[in-house]
């Protein structure tokens, strides 16, 4: 079904796009917006391309997200491709980044800086529709189609939620792992300004005598005015000579030359005083957190805690940002001063088990948690996170049944689903395992590595245009994912897409030169497209990051085989069956 306009936008403005979409639709606009509108079992890169194709507008979310997101820079490339008029609908105050100027440099802007945001949506709407009848000459009328209420699930506590597992350790021959807004006209291929078929009124032709008159009120008007703009001048200049006299009471200048006067000294920005008291110190901490600024929080609590020796809350949040500067020693600390002076209070408990959790510290992080959910603590949370230790220690069974517990207590919490669907991806169980990271997802539309392993499981499902749409989600949500970048390259490489494989390495390795598997992964690359020397320089590299990878010196050894180097390449086999590896 064709629609009337295509939804582009970054993933962590989703919101955004949903309140958009809905107030379009409610106007009875069609609208296409992703995932919404991807059949099931169809190609998620391909539903993308089909419905940019069939609309006849592209409305984009445009923010910083925006610019760092490669999957907008696509749909937007693809829309100018085929003609679409594209509606730049601005969210943030930022400039557009090189790759979408190029796109979106000539359309005016819809501005939606300042709130509320349903006043510019509202505009947005009646914008969109005026440009539509314009471009078509009718309204499009559709009936409208259950929406869902647009909901956000309140952000989960900063806990533990598993690692994303690093892909390096397989065994594969790679390595994977509001302002008033401008309207934006809408072209249409062969519009012109007057429709077809429309002929201009003749205009009616103009006495001469008139002409004569309007001549003769010109000239009198072109005279008047060079006279007050004359008689203006003469009196500023004696308006600026008053001034130089009374900027010098008591002078005459006839004989004291003016000296100017020196304006007053700008004061000096001074630095904020540091918190004089717990209150006040507290909430310099709290902001300084929130900005992720923990050094200065740590400051801040520390006054806090000299002021009021007995506040536990003081070392408690004091410890969060030890915990976040990784000072684990000193967290922990904090927290036993906390529990010493509030043993009641179940948060310090599961803050305090995370700690132990991280290092390594296992029985005593489950003590913890045991405590926190005698003490009525979160459940959701405390659950989730012995489920954690419990895994650790190797107890699969005990954390599935934890994951559980903690579902149960909040099924709107996405970390449970997230780490039992890791235990189904170690388990080589993919399709519950892709289940459980699309209800993390469901729960939380930021979740880079939900997204991530769901890739994962269709990657190694051999689904890879479906990996491609999820790595690239992960990395839209956050763009120095390397191992999302590595990953995504080896699918479009078995899609033999080479240059958009070449393209993912090179900016794995350009974010991060010290990224092994991203010139590994290159390496072999370039042999396929028969640079042989290219692809030796990327192995040298692997082989300089990590001397104990033996596939790097497997594929050398090709290599060199490929240019005649018998000693050479004798040397890498010989190396690579010392690590293990005999074949790729």
């Amino acid at each position: 079904m064709a629609v009337d306009v295509f939804i582009s936008y970054a993933i962590a403005d989703k919101l955004t796009a949903d309140a958009a979409c809905y107030a379009l639709e409610s106007a009875g606009i069609r609208c296409w917006i992703a995932p919404r509108d991807v059949l099931p079992g169809m190609d998620y890169a391909e539903a993308i391309i089909e419905a940019i194709e069939k609309c006849r507008g592209m409305l984009l979310i445009f923010s910083s997200n925006a610019n760092r997101s490669n999957q907008v820079k696509r749909e937007v490339e693809r829309a100018v491709h085929h003609g679409i008029p594209i509606i730049p609908f601005r969210i943030e105050d930022v400039p557009p980044a090189r790759a979408l100027e190029y796109y979106i440099s000539s359309p005016h802007w819809l501005d939606a800086l300042t709130p509320p945001l349903d006043q510019h949506l509202k505009q947005l709407a009646s914008t969109i529709q005026i440009l539509l009848d314009r471009a078509s000459g009718q309204k499009s009328v559709a009936p409208l189609p259950q929406q869902t209420p647009v909901s956000r699930t309140p952000q989960p506590s900063p806990v533990p939620a598993g690692q994303t597992p690093s892909s390096s350790s397989g065994q594969s021959g790679r390595g994977s792992t509001t302002a008033s807004p401008q309207t934006p006209p809408i072209q249409t291929p062969g519009a012109s300004g007057i429709a077809g078929g429309t002929v201009a009124p003749a205009k009616p032709k103009t006495p001469v005598a008139a002409i004569v008159v309007v001549a003769i009120v010109l000239l009198l008007v072109i005279g008047f005015v060079c006279f007050g703009l004359v008689a203006a001048y003469v009196v500023s200049q004696g308006l600026k000579k008053q001034q130089v006299i009374v900027q010098a009471p008591g002078v005459t200048p006839a004989f004291t030359p003016f000296k100017p006067i020196t304006p007053p000294a700008k004061p000096q920005l001074s630095e904020a005083p540091s918190p004089t008291d717990v209150a006040g110190a507290m909430a310099a901490g709290g902001a300084h957190e929130t900005q992720g600024d923990y050094q200065a929080a740590v400051n801040d609590f520390t006054v806090a805690i000299q002021l009021d020796p007995k506040n536990a809350d003081a070392y408690s949040k004091r410890g969060n940002c030890y915990k976040s500067l990784e000072q684990y020693a000193q967290a922990l600390n904090d927290y036993n001063a906390a529990v010493r002076l509030r043993p009641d209070n179940p948060d310090f408990y599961n803050d305090r088990g995370i700690v132990y959790w991280k290092q390594k510290q296992y029985d005593n992080a489950i003590a913890d948690y045991n405590q926190a959910l005698r003490l009525n603590g979160n459940a959701a949370r405390a659950y989730n996170n012995r489920g954690l230790a419990y895994y650790d220690k190797g107890n699969s069974q005990q954390a599935l049944n934890d994951y559980e517990a903690s579902m149960r207590a909040d099924p709107q919490y996405a970390d449970p689903y997230y780490n039992r669907g890791l235990l189904h991806y170690y388990a080589k169980e993919y399709d519950p395992g892709i289940s459980d990271f699309s209800a993390a997802i469901d729960r939380d539309q930021k979740y880079a590595n939900a997204y991530y392993m769901r890739a994962l499981c269709y990657q190694t499902l051999g689904n890879y245009k479906k990996a491609i749409g999820d790595y690239s989600y992960a990395i839209d949500i956050n763009d120095n994912f390397l191992d999302a970048y590595n990953n995504r390259g080896l699918c479009y490489d078995d899609l033999k897409d080479l240059a958009s494989a070449m393209a993912d390495y090179n900016e794995a390795i350009r974010k991060n030169p010290n990224y092994m598997l991203a010139y590994y992964n290159r390496g072999l690359a370039y042999s396929e497209k028969g640079q042989i020397q290219d692809a030796i320089t990327d192995f040298d590299s692997a082989i300089r990051l990590n001397p104990n990878y033996g596939r790097a010196y497997y594929n050398r050894a090709l290599a060199y085989q490929k240019q005649g180097q018998g000693d050479k390449a004798k040397a890498d086999f010989a190396e690579a069956r010392r690590l293990g590896v005999t074949s790729n």
